[in-house]
């Protein structure tokens, strides 16, 4: 070898010395596959900061603690219910549950007590992270340096992980298409996230459902191609914010989107909900709710049972509405005790069931003149 082709093999060695430090690899563990991770996640004598999770696609149920008899439940619960949404989640569910339960005397053996250097972690290859922290009620590690711009779902991340209130607002997540569930009973958070791109999620059903401490601007997000925003943010008791500019045009299905959220009472005339057919329980014991709805149109909506059953702050004019597609209005106004407006135009010739409408309602005793009491 001539001595120029020495000095190019010195000069690659004495590179490779100034810059060793950096390049180095100090992780312990190399999982190439889910089960692998797994498997070390569940040892608490494994520092998370050790594994290398750069080949991982696939963290979803990773930190959720689950036994072989709740899959069975789930099972259970989707053969009871009709709806074909709620049973393709539920089927999800059970897959997921299949996947990482254990037996009941394994469940404490299993439960990760230390997650100290997860903020760590490459996460630059994942794109699923659903359930990811599900029922993981002492989890509560930042995760804002994360990359988890490949992630396309992440449904039930963050369910039930109840101590979690870590900023998050640094997440690329236009790529995620499904948000259901994501913060549902993460009874801690309250985070911003009015920053987050998520104009290619079509699901966020339940998203906040028993987010009982979030109440964060998000009148700033896209949500143009959200299709379900059912109970979205249903027992959220703390959530008053502003949402009139956003564009729920392709929403179909609002079922208990406000139930119980007690706090909540902001304008949202402007609202487009000509795509809504279920506004089922859609104000049910939103407490403080009493803002203008008579620029709807709702004649797609077929469901309005329970509607605004128990808000008891709701008395605003809605005699401009065109109800002639609905079907069910059973218990619409019951106990709401403030509402007291005329009705007299609606055409109900397609109600089946309006049993308990009006029930101890302030216009109980002098309902609407087409009214047919039980």
């Amino acid at each position: 070898m001539g001595i120029l082709g020495l000095i190019g093999i010195a000069i690659v060695i004495n590179s490779c010395n100034i810059v060793i430090n950096s390049c180095k690899d100090n992780h312990k563990y190399h999982p190439q596959t889910k089960q692998e991770l797994l498997k070390l996640v569940r040892d608490n004598n494994v520092y998370l900061g050790d594994i290398d999770t750069s080949k991982i696609t696939d963290m979803s149920g990773l930190f959720w603690v689950v036994s072989k008899d709740e899959c069975k439940e789930i099972a259970g619960w989707k053969e009871k219910t009709s709806d074909e949404q709620i049973r393709a989640r539920l089927e999800h569910n059970y897959q997921l549950c299949l996947e990482v339960s254990v037996e009941k005397n394994e469940l404490e053996e299993i439960k990760r007590k230390y997650f100290s250097g997860i903020e760590k972690w490459n996460v630059s290859n994942v794109a699923n992270m659903v359930g990811m922290f599900a029922g993981a009620q002492s989890f509560n590690q930042p995760l804002d340096s994360w990359n988890v711009s490949k992630v396309k779902d992440m449904s039930a991340m963050f369910a039930g992980a109840e101590s979690f209130n870590q900023p998050l607002d640094s997440w690329n997540v236009s790529n995620v298409k499904d948000m259901s569930f994501m913060f549902a009973n993460a009874k801690s958070f309250n985070q911003p996230l009015d920053s987050w791109n998520v104009s290619n999620v079509v699901n966020m059903r339940a998203m906040f459902a028993s987010a009982q401490s979030f109440n964060q601007p998000l009148n700033k997000w896209n949500v143009g191609n959200v299709t379900n925003m059912a109970g979205m943010f249903a027992r959220a008791q703390s959530f008053n914010q502003p949402l009139n500019k956003w564009n729920v045009g392709n929403v179909t299905n609002m079922t208990g989107m406000f139930a119980e959220a007690k706090s909540f009472n902001q304008p949202l005339n402007s609202w487009n909900v000509g795509n809504v057919k279920d506004m089922n329980s859609m104000f049910y014991d939103a407490f403080s709710f009493n803002q203008p709805l008579d620029s709807w149109n709702v004649g797609n909506v077929t469901d309005m049972a329970g509607m605004f059953a128990r808000a008891q702050s709701f008395n605003q004019p809605l005699n401009k509405w065109s109800v002639s597609n609905v079907t069910n209005m059973n218990s619409m106004f019951k106990n709401a005790q403030s509402f007291n407006q005329n009705l007299d135009s609606w055409n109900v010739s397609n109600v089946k069931d309006m049993s308990y409408m009006f029930y101890s309602s302030s216009i109980e005793d002098n309902p609407p003149k087409w009214y047919k009491k039980d």
